[in-house]
């Protein structure tokens, strides 16, 4: 018996191992595939670069965008030769949009755009454009003049890397300097003729913005980057607080109070863990709000209302610390009812709205999903580990006491 016992061992190890092979050949050879992707278009955005003749180059942050340009600065007027590309599918009517902003921060609302269209025949349209308030709100993109002159201005498409690339000569009124200089980029899908339709609302395409110094390459701020940091900090600490110590507060209540487990500090740790868990999941919604405030042309309204239904009930609950009814009055068993369906509600909630907040982080929701499913099912180990002794300790109790003493000897 245990001969077959290790036969079986060792083809479960093996079966494990070879899938995780494939499973690494797999991912090693999809890496290599986007890497060499990335790389050709890079290559071919440098070789443009050379092409145009234009001196200084970098990768934006976002969408797969590179920018390029020159620069000749006087004292009347500013003239800057740019060229943007980034990688959009063949199909007609994708476009790609670049533009400054003269306002005090980098955004979409006040930038001066040119954006490049592919038609329904498949040519290529390049127009210029004002992006305002309006626009967010979905009223129709038209061409329009623009405070900044455009001298020249060309598109091109590289069809074999599905490449999209906006090459202008731009002069500069004197509002906008080129040493802190507001810039934006977006891409889009969709289009009627010359009407740009709405983009994605994906926080790569919320994200697509910076201040850059035309004159030494340095980014002075980028907007996009700050919020990225402030979402890895909302994320880890509401997955922590919410998803985390809440539910192991619950467990705790749940298994060392009475039964299967009687814990005389059951209560301090229960708390204890309540406490932890809503002043950090209280610390990264009131984060949330302000990244919602900062972005507030682009909302997530399930993720936003969810959020503040959360922290209400929640705060509801932690008041029980101080206004729960005491054992001898009359009504605490609904209270008792309350208080705990309340719980459990607020846990499935809670769930919910962390897989709702992950979605959002398109494209690198996967390995927070994960991560947090992993959690999950740690957590549901747990639980059915609790449980299942519970009701063993019960049916183990309740067959002794229907069996019959043992009779007594005389």
């Amino acid at each position: 018996m245990e001969f077959f016992l290790t036969v079986y061992q060792a083809k479960q190890i093996l079966y494990s191992r070879i899938r995780k092979l494939l499973f690494l050949l797999l991912q090693s050879a999809w890496t290599n595939n986007i890497k060499r992707v990335v790389i050709k278009n890079f290559d071919e955005f440098l070789q443009l670069k050379r092409e145009k003749n234009i001196t200084f180059c970098k990768k934006l942050p976002t969408l797969g965008a590179e920018f390029a340009w020159n620069y000749y600065d006087n004292q009347t007027e500013t003239h800057i030769d740019i060229l943007f590309g980034a990688r959009l599918p063949s199909d007609t009517g994708s476009w790609l949009a670049w533009g400054v902003n003269p306002n005090q921060s980098p955004q979409m609302v006040g930038t001066r755009a040119l954006i490049g269209i592919r038609q329904p025949n498949g040519t290529l349209a390049l127009g210029t454009y004002n992006i305002t308030a309006d626009t967010k709100l979905g009223c129709k993109l038209q061409p329009s003049r623009i405070d900044v002159t455009v001298v020249s201005k060309h598109t091109e498409y590289v069809s074999s890397l599905d490449y999209f690339a906006i090459t202008a000569t731009l002069i500069l009124p004197p509002e906008y300097n080129i040493s802190r200089l507001n810039h934006v980029w977006q891409v889009g899908y969709d289009s009627d003729e010359m009407q740009p339709k709405k983009h994605r609302a994906n926080l790569p395409n919320v994200d697509s913005t910076e201040t850059i110094n035309l004159k030494n390459q340095e980014t002075t701020c980028c907007i996009g980057k700050h919020r990225r940091h402030l979402r890895t900090v909302h994320g880890i600490l509401n997955i922590l607080g919410w998803g985390t110590f809440l539910p192991i507060g619950v467990i705790i209540a749940r298994y060392y109070r009475v039964y299967p487990n009687k814990f005389a500090w059951w209560f301090h740790f229960h708390v204890s863990c309540q406490i932890i868990g809503y002043t950090l999941g209280s610390i990264g919604w009131i984060i949330g709000l302000g990244l919602g405030r900062a972005s507030k042309h682009y909302s997530f309204q399930t993720h936003r209302l969810l959020a503040i239904f959360i922290f209400t009930f929640t705060t509801l609950q932690m008041l029980a610390l101080r206004l729960k009814p005491k054992r001898k009055d009359e009504y605490r068993k609904f209270w008792d009812m309350y208080h705990h369906f309340l719980g459990y509600a607020l846990l499935a909630l809670i769930s919910v709205n962390i897989f709702e907040g992950i979605a959002i982080l398109k494209p690198h929701q996967l390995v927070w999903k994960w991560a947090y499913i992993g959690l999950l099912g740690i957590l549901a180990i747990v639980t059915l580990g609790f449980e299942t002794y519970s009701w063993c300790k019960f049916i183990s109790e309740k067959k002794k006491k229907a069996s019959p003493p043992p009779p007594s000897a005389n």
